[in-house]
């Protein structure tokens, strides 16, 4: 096979992984939030992506203020009987519908009215991350061009 084809088709089947796993190693997420739990007496929830996302969504009259969009509020607690504490990472949809702050020096935080939400598994988060770009290292040194001798004709 060429390096050319090689390239084509990795190319295609990491491209298929991503759209397949978006929610565990897309780095942007359209759409949805992908958040993990915080246990503090600060914001409910850390967000992992979807920062741009969260941004876009926060109606006009709110974004005259100062926002920290690294960490919301949320209308709904997420747990699951596996994660009691909700520390886990969750996929999130909903809307921003006010702001919050921990004390009057702090920065605002979104409020987020929680539509939906699963949970995700973060052994299979770390695995598919692993695997993933495991396929490029190995994408990029299949097509890593070596020279060969071939009855004493230089080829690469």
């Amino acid at each position: 096979m060429t390096r050319r084809t090689i390239l084509i088709i990795g190319g295609l089947i990491l491209v298929g992984q991503l759209i397949i796993f978006s929610d565990y190693i897309s780095p942007i997420q359209w759409g949805q939030i992908k958040i993990r739990g915080l246990a503090c007496t600060c914001p409910d929830e850390s967000v992992v992506n979807g920062q741009l996302y969260l941004k876009s969504i926060t109606p006009d009259s709110l974004k005259k203020y100062d926002f920290d969009y690294s960490e919301i509020y949320v209308t709904k607690e997420l747990s699951t009987k596996i994660d009691p504490m909700g520390v886990d990472y969750y996929i999130v949809t909903g809307k921003v519908i006010g702001k919050e702050r921990v004390s009057p020096t702090d920065p605002w935080n979104p409020v987020v009215k929680i539509e939906n939400w699963r949970a995700i598994s973060l052994i299979k988060d770390w695995i598919i991350k692993i695997l993933f770009f495991g396929q490029i290292v190995i994408l990029l040194l299949a097509t890593k061009g070596r020279k060969r001798v071939h009855n004493n004709v230089l080829t690469s």
